[in-house]
């Protein structure tokens, strides 16, 4: 099961502090091969029921992002270690059709193994918090699969809070009782909930011109 989570961009946003020599940049298109890396090895080896992650190959950066109407290529992140080699990456996606132009939506975050256990999705998440804040959103949101505990303890730590939703196939009853096995298994007290979110049509995307065509064409598109 889906949870989604919320962090309040009209709050004072700490800084984003990743450990020395570490580099979170935009990618430019024709460096997607680099995204593909990293969310392969960041995700073909989780064990968690029903992922949709994992095992991507040349190509798939194409029909994932670019061939969507959030796509920009200042909105999806590599974090790159000292040695300059990929390690990490996170997405300051937007899907204003479904939640308004109030919210940025938070995408594939995710950090190689080799990678992990230093805070840098906490640290991905902040930056990419005030990414959101920059173009003018007043919340980011974000859904994780509840079995993804590793994940669900970062996001808390950057300051993501539990959303209660409005979503048909689940009732907010159903939702607490798996925010409860969630800070069970993670040994934290319960946290406050944030307040219930309105969930949007489940269309995939609006037809184009997507963003990517209008910049193209010539329109001030950020």
């Amino acid at each position: 099961m889906d949870v989604y989570m919320e962090y309040n961009l009209q709050k004072e946003i700490p800084k984003a502090v990743f450990p020395k020599g570490y580099v979170f940049k935009p990618i430019p298109r024709e460096d997607g091969h680099i995204w593909e890396s990293v969310m392969d090895k960041a995700y073909s080896n989780e064990k968690i029921t029903n992922s949709p992650y994992g095992n991507y190959v040349a190509g798939d950066f194409e029909w994932v992002m670019v061939d969507n109407y959030s796509y920009l290529p200042e909105r999806v992140f590599i974090l790159f270690d000292e040695k300059g080699e990929p390690c990490g990456t996170a997405t300051a996606w937007a899907q204003p059709w479904r939640w308004s132009e109030d919210y940025g939506y938070v995408i594939f975050v995710g950090v190689i193994p080799s990678h992990r256990g230093r805070g840098l999705s906490q640290q991905m998440l902040l930056s990419i918090c005030e990414t959101f804040k920059s173009r003018g959103h007043k919340s980011a949101l974000l859904d994780v699969e509840s079995e993804y505990l590793p994940a669900i303890k970062s996001y808390l730590n950057a300051g993501f809070l539990p959303c209660l939703t409005t979503d048909p196939r689940t009732t907010p009853k159903e939702q607490v009782e798996v925010w409860s096995d969630i800070f069970a298994k993670l040994k934290i007290e319960p946290l406050e909930y944030s307040y219930e979110l309105v969930v949007g049509a489940d269309n995939p995307h609006p037809p184009r011109p997507y963003l990517l065509d209008l910049r193209e064409s010539g329109h001030d598109v950020k």
